[in-house]
């Protein structure tokens, strides 16, 4: 049962960031996309509770631990940008499972919980600087987060009825940030984020530094580290808890 909640817990932490970073400016009239499908390997640190009367308990996983309890995932950036100002859209969705060891010696049967969680971010950005191969963009936007979980047990002696319960929760987020991408050449250049929020959580940040390299006008190879802190506190949930790991993706220019 402690695996379960672990697993649960775990859940909570993929949440959406702009990685996506065009660091050269496109004629005034001239839409310019960038679709970015990635991967996040994090692991997590902080406490969390699920239910008003269950006891807080400390989390610390590796990306490993995630990965084994991963039925499904997909995480995509997409960028639109025309001139100095930008539209980015990030979205996650994540399905985890897991069956816990015999309860009680087989008397409760077995545990198993499901997750599913599904994270919206939209943002616009405005680039205050464009020169020298530095650009900088300032952007604002909302990050709308919901997380289902199923719990049920097996048929057991002492339950019988094999017993189910189902429960799910939702915050969204305003964050203000900033973005920077520096060129070193033509093919390698070097890409800063940073944000906070609050609203549905207490309070929220993230910052992200990552190395690009295109391939060519169109493929853009991107690998960095990201860090995302969450404190979102209710009666019936808790999740307070820092997420960090390496991160990696290819970005289709169009």
């Amino acid at each position: 049962m402690k695996r379960a909640k672990l697993g649960l817990a775990i859940s909570a932490f993929f949440a959406a960031a702009p990685i996506s970073a065009q660091t050269e400016t496109p004629a005034p009239d001239t839409w310019q996309f960038e679709a970015t499908p990635y991967l996040w390997a994090a692991g997590l640190d902080g406490w969390s509770r699920v239910g008003a009367r269950t006891p807080t308990a400390h989390l610390d996983a590796s990306f490993s631990d995630v990965f084994r309890n991963l039925d499904f995932g997909a995480m995509g950036a997409f960028e639109a940008r025309k001139g100095r100002w930008a539209i980015l859209f990030d979205s996650i969705y994540i399905k985890l499972s897991q069956t816990s060891d015999p309860l009680l010696g087989g008397a409760l049967g077995t545990a198993e919980l499901g997750v599913k969680q599904a994270i919206l971010q939209l943002a616009g950005a405005y680039r205050v600087l464009d020169r020298s191969g530095v650009t900088v963009d300032v952007l604002a936007g909302v990050r709308y987060t919901y997380v289902n979980g199923d719990l049920s047990f097996s048929q057991s002696a002492l339950l019988p009825g094999g017993p189910s319960r189902s429960d799910s929760v939702s915050w969204t987020d305003g964050f203000a940030g900033v973005r920077a991408a520096y060129a070193l050449t033509e093919k390698w250049s070097l890409v800063g984020y940073a944000d906070g929020g609050a609203g549905g959580t207490k309070h929220s940040w993230q910052f992200l530094a990552a190395a690009n390299y295109a391939f060519s006008k169109t493929f853009v190879a991107k690998v960095g580290y990201r860090i995302l802190s969450m404190d979102y506190e209710k009666p019936n949930f808790l999740y307070n808890v820092k997420t960090s790991g390496v991160f990696a993706g290819v970005g289709i220019r169009f």
